[in-house]
C-alpha cells in the first residue's frame, strides 16, 4: 500500500494547525509562568489564546471555506507571514529602551497569535475574492458563448437543413431517407438553439441586483402558463385551485419559472399529462403546487437537485430546472421536488409582502 502525496491543500492546512497548536502551548506556557495571573492578564491572554484555538481547528472549517488546495497554501502564507510581522514588532519592543508595564509581555503574546489569525484571514478574503472573480469572468464568456457564437452558429446550421429539407419535400419520403434525417437534425438544432435561450435566462437569473423585484400578484402568471400549455398541447388535462389574489416578492422571471415547471412535467411524461396546480398563502408566503400523474423522477434526477451539485457519473437532464432553482432562490423563496409512484409534485414558495408593504400599498391606492 502506497502513501499518498502530500497536496498543497493538506500542506497548508497542517501549517495552519500546527501554528495554532504552538500558539496557543506558548500562551498557556507564558500564563502557567507567570507568578500571579491577574484579571486583566487572564483577558489578554483569552483574546489571545481564541484566534489560536480557532487556527487549531482549520482542519475541520478551512477546506469547507470554498478555496482549492492552492488558495489554502496561500492563505496559510499569509498566516506565516501575519506570525511573523507581529514577532518582529515584539523583538523591536522588548529591544527598545521605554518603560515596560507588567501587561506588556501578555499584550506581545496575544499579539503574535492574533497577527497569524488576522494573517490567514487576510489571505482568506483575498483568494475567496479571487475565485469569485474568476467564476464570474467564467460564467460570463461562458454565458456570451451560449447567447451569441454558438446561437449565431447553430441559426446558419439550421438554415442550410432548411434548404436541404425544401430540396426533398417533392421526394417520396421513406424510412432513411435523407428528408428524415434532416426533419430530425433540424429538430436537435432547434432544441440547442433552446438550450442558449435558458443560457441567456441564466445570465439575468444570475443579475438578480440588477433586477426590480417588487410585489406582484402571482396568479395572472399561473393563468397565463395553463391558457399556454392548454393551447399547445390540447390533450393535456389541467385542473386549477387558485386564489383571486397572491403577491409575492418577484418580477418578470416569474413567468420563466412556471414556464420550466410546466415544460418539465409535460416533455418527461410518457402517458398523457394530468396537472393539477394550486395556489395559497400562507403565514407571508405564498405556495404554488404542480403536481402531475407522470412516472417518477429517476432517483439519480432528485440526488443532483437535492445536492446541488452535478457530477460526471450523475447529471440532470437540461439546464430548465437549474434555471428555475436560481430564479426562485434570487427572490428570496425555495423549490422542492417529490416524486412518488402515483406522480411527482414541484412546490414553489415566495416572500409575500410584510405588513409595511401592504400598508404602503395602501397609501399608494389613496393619493
Amino acid at each position: 500500500m502506497t502513501t499518498p502525496a502530500l497536496s498543497k491543500q493538506s500542506l497548508g492546512t497542517g501549517y495552519v494547525v500546527a501554528t495554532g497548536v504552538a500558539l496557543s502551548v506558548a500562551l498557556l506556557a507564558h500564563a502557567v509562568s507567570m507568578a500571579q495571573l491577574s484579571v486583566t492578564d487572564g483577558v489578554i491572554l483569552a483574546v489571545g489564546l481564541t484566534p489560536a484555538l480557532t487556527l487549531v481547528t482549520a482542519n475541520y472549517w478551512l477546506p469547507m471555506s470554498g478555496l482549492d488546495g492552492e488558495q489554502i497554501w496561500t492563505a496559510a502564507e499569509w498566516c506565516g507571514g501575519g506570525v511573523a510581522l507581529f514577532t518582529v514588532i515584539n523583538i523591536v519592543i522588548l529591544l527598545s529602551p521605554l518603560p515596560h508595564s507588567s501587561m506588556v509581555p501578555s499584550i506581545l503574546a496575544s499579539a503574535v497569535a492574533v497577527g497569524g489569525f488576522g494573517g490567514m484571514l487576510v489571505g482568506w478574503l483575498l483568494e475567496l475574492r479571487r475565485s469569485r472573480r474568476r467564476l464570474r469572468q467564467s460564467n460570463d464568456v461562458l454565458f456570451r458563448v451560449l447567447r451569441h457564437d454558438l446561437r449565431n452558429d447553430l441559426n446558419v446550421a439550421l438554415g442550410h437543413l432548411g434548404e436541404l429539407q425544401r430540396e426533398h419535400s417533392d421526394r417520396q419520403s421513406s424510412v432513411g431517407a435523407p428528408g428524415t434525417h434532416v426533419c430530425k437534425l433540424s429538430d436537435s438544432v432547434e432544441a440547442l438553439i433552446d438550450t442558449t435561450e435558458k443560457a441567456r435566462q441564466i445570465a439575468f437569473a444570475f443579475d438578480a441586483d440588477k433586477r426590480a423585484r417588487q410585489p406582484i400578484d402571482v396568479v395572472p402568471y399561473v393563468r397565463e402558463q395553463v391558457a399556454t400549455v392548454e393551447r399547445n398541447h390540447p390533450s393535456v388535462t389541467i385542473n386549477t385551485d387558485l386564489p383571486d389574489r397572491a403577491p409575492a416578492y418577484a418580477d418578470w422571471m416569474l413567468g420563466v419559472v412556471f414556464e420550466n415547471i410546466f415544460e418539465n412535467a409535460i416533455v418527461h411524461c410518457d402517458d398523457t399529462p394530468e396537472l393539477y396546480v394550486t395556489g395559497a398563502e400562507r403565514e407571508g408566503r405564498v405556495v404554488v403546487q404542480i403536481s402531475d400523474n407522470c412516472p417518477p423522477i429517476p432517483q439519480h434526477e432528485l440526488e443532483v437537485f437535492d445536492s446541488g451539485t452535478e457530477t460526471p457519473l450523475h447529471h440532470s437532464k437540461g439546464i430548465g430546472l437549474w434555471l428555475t432553482t436560481w430564479v426562485v432562490e434570487s427572490y428570496g423563496g425555495t423549490l422542492s421536488l417529490h416524486s412518488a409512484a402515483d406522480g411527482n409534485t414541484v412546490r414553489l414558495e415566495l416572500r409575500g409582502p410584510t405588513r409595511l408593504d401592504r400598508l404602503w400599498e395602501w397609501l399608494q391606492s389613496r393619493l
